[in-house]
């Protein structure tokens, strides 16, 4: 068994006049994330973790901030598109453990997920 290990790290000022995204999930908040994308945070550290465990660079090399077709993109799309390049070089994702660091919105109920379901957007692939 090969297990490749990779850290991803991301960080998004909270703005007014944006959509909080989180994990795929719209969080219902007065605040948003300023990105070029949405501003997934989760999913961009996601991306960079199963990016660099694969020596694949990173999420800014595959989705650029300069390119016009990644804005306001969808980040559920782009970890897909991650997943898809890490198949294509003969890896697949076992394994996700994140954890957000925030201090408002608190992650309480209702967006803290049962643990024992997949995110809504899971990298890993039956």
């Amino acid at each position: 068994m090969n297990i490749r290990v990779g850290y991803g790290y991301d960080v998004h000022r909270l703005v007014e006049g944006r959509d909080l995204w989180l994990g795929g999930v719209r969080i219902d908040h007065s605040l948003g994330l300023l990105g070029h994308s949405d501003a997934d945070v989760l999913i961009h550290a996601i991306c960079d973790a199963l990016l660099g465990a694969a020596n694949l660079r990173d999420i800014g090399y595959h989705f650029p901030d300069t390119a016009p077709e990644y804005k306001g993109a969808d980040s559920k799309v782009l970890l897909s598109r991650t997943v898809d390049l890490l198949e294509a070089h003969g890896y697949r994702v076992g394994n996700v453990d994140c954890t957000i660091c925030a201090e408002r919105p608190k992650n309480q109920s209702p967006h803290r997920r049962d643990e024992s379901r997949p995110c809504a957007a899971s990298p890993c692939r039956s």
